[in-house]
């Protein structure tokens, strides 16, 4: 059965003749799931659920809710599951009448002081303590002991007490002595006197307190001025004055000139709370005793200043310069780049050092690999030297990256010709190189007869006419150029080859002027020639030539191949 899914399942059928195998997949509409793709399940967020949907399109519910469609809220943990609830996940809101971070305490009766519920609006008063609203102390006397001097407290209501006060003590709460003075209370000899609260001491200078025990602090008054500092002694203060300011308690102004402050000056001037000194040329401060120089301030970096009538100037320490010895040194002065690097000082730090070429870093003490990545063209090794490199070019070409070719026809053919691949291969250009090679042969071999004999020719008759010398070495390069024309070649014969058909010989020529020598003059000369008349010129190609170089004719009539 095919089920649906994302799985391919195979099937094979197997016949005599051939064999069948294909693979199916059945998958359901969007939404829809199980066997028979009738079950529908769609993902929701909203109010009516909050849920995705399984591989059997059962209904999965998102974190913090449940319900048969996911519409009830997960509460808080610990949440009263009666007197609680919520409407979103981890909330805990408490119904009517119920209070607490888990909805678990009833709310009292609003007021309820000292008392507590059972359940909702109950106001249930604690121990001592009654009332509507639980705020009546019934033991006043337990809680507060109001009753002093060993004196019997007594609860006689709510909130209400009676003391019953020892002999020689009265008033509501037993602390008003009877005949109070009779044991002198007051110290340092203040008066008593009794009153309804019991004595009252009037205390001397310099004490105070209810019974005169206390020193009085005559600083806390504040009786020194000019912000003087005041200091407190067993008989009277003492004011520290600021300067510029005298008296007992810092109220006069100090003549500062009768001091002689200003040291340096045309006068004095009293000020109130100070004093102004007017400064001889030279010197200025407040006293006028520093010395007024340009220097001040001049020379930097530890540089010293040298006075005089003409001016200021700045002798500055080893390694500075400039006007106020405000330039240091500079780092480049310890050359610190490599290999013949170029320093750049940028206010007093070696920002940059120029390399050149085949070093880098920042004091350029890398050297660079210049064949790595192989500039080298071709394919040939690249040898680094110092500040460069070095390709091995290869036969035939040449240059810094053996880009150039030395003779633009190397490794080039000649469309059509008979070295063309596309017009036989290499076997027919062998066979006619091989028949070229037997042709010269036989040409130099005929050649060497024909010179031996013209030689014996020669010999014999001893300087000829020069017209027989000319003719002789006309019918050479006639001899010459009839060897050169190869025999014409044929085809290779193939099975449906039924005739001949004759290739053509390129061939490229450079037709140049050969101007022969003459021949040695004869000892009788011919009146029919005439001495002045200069050798013909015969044109031949450059293989003619060539084959011409072939032969050297020497002074010893020797034939040289």
């Amino acid at each position: 059965m095919l089920n649906p899914g994302e799985q391919w399942q195979t099937y094979r059928h197997h016949g005599r003749p051939l064999s069948l195998e294909y693979r199916l997949r059945y998958r359901c509409d969007s939404n829809y799931y199980g066997p028979f793709c009738n079950k529908f399940c769609r993902p929701r967020d909203d109010f009516f659920g909050h849920f995705g949907c399984d591989l059997s399109g059962i209904k999965v519910c998102k974190e913090g809710w449940t319900g048969p469609e996911c519409q009830e809220a997960v509460c808080r943990q610990g949440c009263h599951q009666i007197h609680g609830s919520c409407s979103v996940p981890g909330e805990c809101k408490c119904h009517y009448g119920y209070q607490g971070a888990l909805c678990d305490q009833c709310a009292t009766f609003p007021g309820c002081v000292y008392g507590s519920c059972a359940e909702p609006w109950q106001c249930v008063c604690d121990v001592n303590w009654g009332g509507l609203l639980c705020n009546k102390d019934l033991n006043y006397c337990g809680t507060h002991r109001p009753c002093k001097n060993g004196g019997t407290c007594s609860n006689t209501e709510p909130n209400e007490y009676q003391c019953e006060c020892q002999e020689g003590f009265r008033g509501r709460n037993c602390d008003i002595v009877e005949h109070a003075c009779l044991s002198s209370p007051c110290a340092n000899g203040a008066t008593c006197a009794e009153d309804p609260s019991g004595f009252n001491c009037v205390c001397a200078d310099s004490w105070t307190g209810h019974t005169c025990a206390d020193v009085v602090r005559q600083c806390d008054s504040k009786p020194c001025g000019r912000g003087a500092t005041c200091q407190e002694s067993p008989e009277r203060f003492r004011c520290l004055c600021p300067p510029g300011w005298t008296g007992r308690t810092c109220r006069l102004d100090t003549n500062e000139c009768d001091m002689g402050v200003c040291v340096h000056a045309r006068s004095c001037r009293n000020l109130i709370g100070g004093y102004l000194c007017d400064c001889l040329p030279g010197w200025a401060g407040p006293n006028c005793d520093i010395r007024n120089s340009s220097c001040q301030g001049l020379c930097l970096n530890g540089g010293h200043c040298e006075d005089s009538v003409s001016g200021s100037r700045c002798l500055c320490v080893p390694g500075f310069s400039g006007k106020h010895c405000q330039t240091g040194p500079s780092p480049c002065d310890s050359t610190p780049c490599q290999h013949g690097g170029q320093c750049v000082d940028k206010e007093g730090r070696a920002e940059l050092c120029s390399c050149p070429i085949g070093y880098s870093g920042t004091y350029c003490e890398v050297v660079v690999d210049l064949c790595n990545p192989n500039p080298c063209q071709q394919g040939v090794s690249c040898q680094s030297t110092e500040g460069g490199y070095m390709c091995a070019c290869s036969e035939g070409y040449y240059g810094n990256e053996c880009t150039s070719l030395k003779d633009p026809c190397h490794g080039q053919h000649c469309p059509g010709a008979m070295s063309d691949p596309a017009r036989g291969g290499v076997n027919l250009y062998m066979v006619l190189v091989g028949v070229s090679a037997l042709l010269m042969a036989c040409g130099c071999a005929a050649c060497a007869l024909f010179l031996s004999r013209l030689h014996r020719r020669r010999k014999k008759t001893q300087g000829g006419p020069q017209e027989e010398g000319i003719n002789n070495q006309r019918e050479l390069v006639t001899l010459v150029r009839n060897l050169d024309r190869p025999a014409p070649l044929l085809p290779p014969l193939t099975p449906n080859t039924t005739a001949h058909t004759p290739v053509p010989v390129l061939r490229c020529c450079e037709e140049i002027e050969l101007t022969l020598p003459p021949s040695p003059a004869p000892s009788h000369p011919s009146p029919a020639l005439k001495p002045s008349t200069p050798a013909a010129k015969q044109d031949i190609s450059n293989l003619e030539r060539e084959k011409l170089n072939r032969f050297h004719y020497s002074d010893n009539q020797e034939l040289e191949v």
